[in-house]
């Protein structure tokens, strides 16, 4: 990963020094639906890793959690914002390994980051994840979905954006790193904590997408289980 294009990244996405590590009711909400539907409990007293921790919001909400949290970022200005407020964040170039040791991470989480990152680097990233997580320890990944044509807004709405990864290609990885394969799956769509136009808006998308997307994989991809919204989770596991 290339740190100079992100020379002005922050700039871009709005993220300032004095909004970072605010983690908003929605964002606590969808954070926890992500969290239950993975089949966590309680984070608190977790070791928990974030990759590309970004503006801080996920940094907030595992604080507010209880959780053991540390982070790594690309662009220096937001580690140095992460330390001034009080959270454990380091550069992206230190690797994993300078978070703890092997086997010391119960849970380590990437949110929109994956896509940034160059297919072989990304296999380096996911085998020391694997090395950092206990046994039976989490991953948790949310990337734009390399099945669903309603990605490549997302994908390419970004200068910064290098790979996309489908359901298949998860599944390659996984057996390449020796990951189980927990969930590939849409993200969940929370209705806390957001405006009334916002609510209809999701509540709108929602049921059009209980109808569309069925069809489409019915009628144009010959069935199966592609993740047809936009961005997709993924959730492996350490054996």
């Amino acid at each position: 990963m290339n740190t100079d294009t992100y020379a002005c990244y922050e700039g871009w996405k709005n993220w300032s020094a004095g909004s970072f590590g605010a983690c908003d009711e929605s964002s606590a909400a969808y954070f926890a639906a992500e969290a239950k539907r993975s089949g966590l409990g309680r984070l608190n007293g977790l070791r928990v890793i974030e990759i590309g921790f970004g503006n801080g919001v996920f940094a907030d909400w595992c604080r507010k959690c209880g959780a053991n949290y540390s982070g790594t970022e690309v662009i220096p200005e937001l580690v140095d914002r992460g330390r001034h407020s009080g959270f454990d964040m380091h550069l992206a170039t230190a690797g994993l390994g300078a978070l703890g040791a092997a086997g010391s991470a119960d849970l380590v989480c990437s949110w929109d980051v994956f896509e940034h990152i160059e297919i072989e680097h990304l296999r380096g990233l996911l085998a020391e994840v694997r090395t950092l997580l206990r046994s039976g320890g989490v991953l948790i990944a949310r990337f734009p979905s390399g099945d669903s044509p309603f990605a490549r807004a997302i994908q390419y709405g970004d200068l910064t954006h290098r790979t996309i990864v489908g359901s298949s290609a998860v599944n390659q990885l996984a057996n390449e790193l020796d990951f189980q394969v927990v969930q590939i799956r849409e993200p969940r769509f929370v209705y806390f904590g957001v405006p009334l136009i916002s609510l209809v808006r999701r509540v709108t998308v929602e049921c059009v997408r209980r109808i569309v997307l069925p069809a489409m994989t019915m009628f144009f991809m010959g069935g199966g289980a592609p993740v047809l919204t936009p961005n997709m989770i993924v959730v492996l596991r350490k054996e």
